[in-house]
């Protein structure tokens, strides 16, 4: 009777399990856009390419060229479920600065009322810069590799808002580049949510404390 109440125990302290589910930025859905400050007719967006990338040039009384990461995910899966974490994650490589100092920043974008459909160019998000997680800090220099970022806060927003995607955007200072690796590499942007489950095994535990109180 006693290893059978040991093995309750164990049973129930292992009453819920959590799965992890991957959700990866679509080929249409980062990119790369460019404008000047002064002049409208410069905007471009760079698609289908294996790398995205920033810089910001200050150009005087021709205006400033910025160049910025756009990119949404998926998260529709998760609408109604509980989500204890979201982790994004990028494949950032090559920053720098020609500055005496540079930064660079990943922001998450509150896209409001826009219904968005995973196309950047299609949902036309542009010129957009928000402040937000520090990628890159010349002060620190950089690695290469897989970054990691906290963004539950900002995916419970855009679930409680309705949105099928969350969209971030990669800045940076004056004259900072580098470059994101994007869907069509391989290697895109993804955010890691981890969902609770209940576990079966709660229910064999319940199952089997009842079996012991039948057969006192």
């Amino acid at each position: 009777m006693k290893k059978l109440s040991v093995l309750v125990i164990a049973l129930l302290a292992l009453s819920s399990v959590a799965s992890a589910v991957v959700l990866y930025t679509p080929a249409a859905g980062d990119v790369s856009f460019s404008w000047n400050s002064k002049y409208s007719s410069y905007d471009s967006y760079e698609i289908g390419k294996n790398t995205m990338g920033i810089y910001l040039s200050f150009g005087g009384t021709w205006g400033n060229d910025r160049t910025v990461a756009i990119f949404e995910i998926p998260i529709a899966s998760l609408a109604g479920k509980t989500v204890s974490s979201a982790m994004l994650e990028v494949d950032a490589f090559g920053f720098g600065t020609n500055y005496y100092y540079g930064s660079a920043a990943i922001g998450w974008l509150d896209t409001g009322t826009k219904v968005l459909t995973g196309d950047v160019v299609a949902d036309a998000i542009s010129r957009v810069a928000p402040s937000g997680f520090t990628i890159y800090n010349s002060d620190y220099g950089f690695t290469d590799g897989v970054k990691s970022f906290d963004v539950l806060s900002y995916v419970q927003a855009d679930l409680a808002a309705g949105r099928a995607y969350s969209t971030f955007v990669l800045s940076g200072s004056r004259e900072t580049y580098g470059s994101l690796y994007t869907a069509e590499s391989g290697s895109g942007p993804r955010i890691v949510a981890v969902i609770p489950e209940p576990s079966t095994i709660a229910i064999l535990g319940f199952g089997i404390i009842a079996f012991i109180k039948k057969t006192k």
